[in-house]
């Protein structure tokens, strides 16, 4: 079974709140799971087929080296003027992806669909 972990971002627990019912209403429950723990004890223990973050949060770096460290893929979302309203693979890492917070639930889907292929993919 897929197992994706969503980092939740302390400074902004109504944002948490509003993402898990996205992934609630989704269906996607099932393999989201969630962390509020941001410290590299707590992460480096995680076994993920993927990680959902927002890219300003206090530990990101921390989330960004262990991703890359363990090959997870990564889905960081922004309100930055930036990001974009899809799923933009960074070109300067491989299996890293953001998008604009206000299209989370629309990227989810297919950040779900890239996890899922990358994981058979390694078996």
């Amino acid at each position: 079974m897929l197992k994706i972990i969503y980092i939740e971002d302390q400074r902004r627990q109504e944002r948490n709140q509003e993402y898990k019912n996205i992934i609630h209403r989704l269906g996607f429950n099932d393999i989201i799971s969630f962390c509020s723990e941001v410290s590299v004890d707590a992460i480096s223990i995680l076994s993920a087929d993927g990680v959902i973050c927002h890219s300003g949060m206090a530990g990101y770096e921390i989330v960004n080296y262990f991703a890359k460290d363990k090959g997870w893929p990564l889905l960081s979302y922004s309100g930055s003027v930036d990001s974009t309203p899809f799923l933009r693979e960074n070109k300067f890492a491989r299996n890293q992806y953001s998008v604009d917070s206000d299209y989370f639930d629309i990227v989810l889907p297919e950040f779900i669909e890239l996890c899922k292929s990358i994981k058979k993919a390694e078996k």
